[in-house]
């Protein structure tokens, strides 16, 4: 019999899907939330949950966890196109755990849900061996601008916001004891793309949508999967965070296969009708974010990497809980 370690996350949650009943839902299992009908607008449900063995380093501090927390789920909510409206906070805490730990903890997931125009409504609290802290975003989009995953069309173009590799840069400092806060930042405070997902959803062009999370090339297998349909991805067009450029020339880390496999950037990919790039673009700009076009869709179901005259195909080396990372 399969193990988890054999199936990894993806299959998993496709396993599941074929057990579970469906419901009255319009967007069910498969997309980065569940979507259900609100008289004109579509109600965002999503969750996300995290573990002190998986998700949190040893120097991670308390306020950077409950930040953390909120901010995974409110990523979930950009991709979407979505506003939140509010977020429950489920602790699982040793009992052992100091009262200064929770009060941080909870002010560092205030912070991020007030910063991007929500709160923690409610929530739950139990005792566990380990820490184990899981938040559930409510949001809301209207029906015609929601952004799902589903919908990529062959000649669209291919695109993400801000810069890629900043949580590998913070990764990689964190491994060698590099103590540089801003590059830290990357791996420890993500920051959910709300005004940029909410600014695209409202262009209603947007055919596909979902968040990096697990890295770009296991986000554009996700979507490969979903939309029947291939990519051809530009290696010089990637945009890098400068973060990870501070690293280029070390033996022991390859800068692009670190921006395109280890993931943890929470940066939004979306496709688009080429002719609408430039508007979208500007759109972002003026948020201060930037909107880079990093390939096509393609016929061809298959996703391939272009450097220069070189094309070969893009191996999915991103994260998969479950599995060991490719990357390392």
């Amino acid at each position: 019999m399969n193990k988890l370690s054999d199936l990894g996350e993806r299959k998993a949650i496709e396993f599941i899907s074929k057990i579970v009943s469906k419901g009255k839902v319009a967007v069910g299992i498969g997309d980065d939330c569940a979507a259900f009908e609100f008289g004109n607008k579509y109600l965002l449900v999503t969750t996300d949950m995290i573990s002190e063995k998986t998700h949190i380093p040893k120097t991670m501090k308390p306020w950077q966890i409950g930040w953390f927390t909120v901010a995974v789920n409110l990523s979930d909510i950009s991709a979407k196109g979505g506003k939140p409206l509010g977020i429950l906070l489920t602790l699982g805490l040793p009992k052992d755990t100091s009262e200064s730990f929770l009060k941080e903890l909870v002010k560092g997931a205030d912070k991020c849900a007030t910063q991007f125009g929500t709160a923690i409504v409610g929530g739950d609290t139990k005792e566990t061996s380990e820490i184990m802290l899981s938040g559930t975003a409510f949001g809301t989009v209207q029906k015609d601008e929601f952004m799902s995953r589903k919908g990529a069309k062959p000649g669209d173009i291919i695109a993400v916001t801000g810069s890629l590799g900043k949580a590998a840069a913070g990764y990689y400092a964190l491994e060698h004891n590099i103590k540089n806060k801003e590059t830290l930042k990357g791996i420890l405070e993500p920051v959910p793309r709300i005004s940029e997902g909410v600014a695209l959803a409202k262009t209603e062009v947007v055919t596909s949508s979902m968040d990096i999370s697990d890295g770009l090339s296991s986000s554009l297998y996700q979507l490969q999967e979903l939309n029947k349909v291939g990519f051809q991805i530009d290696k010089r067009k990637i945009p890098l965070s400068k973060a990870l450029l501070k690293f280029q020339g070390k033996k022991d880390i390859n800068i692009y296969e670190h921006a395109i496999h280890f993931g943890g950037d929470y940066e939004l990919l979306v496709t688009l009708p080429s002719g609408e790039f430039n508007n979208a673009q500007k759109i972002l700009m003026k948020l201060g974010t930037t909107l880079t076009t990093i390939g096509r869709v393609t016929k061809e179901k298959k996703i391939s990497i272009v450097d220069g005259k070189t094309k070969q195909i893009l191996k999915n080396k991103g994260y998969e809980h479950f599995r060991k990372h490719a990357l390392f």
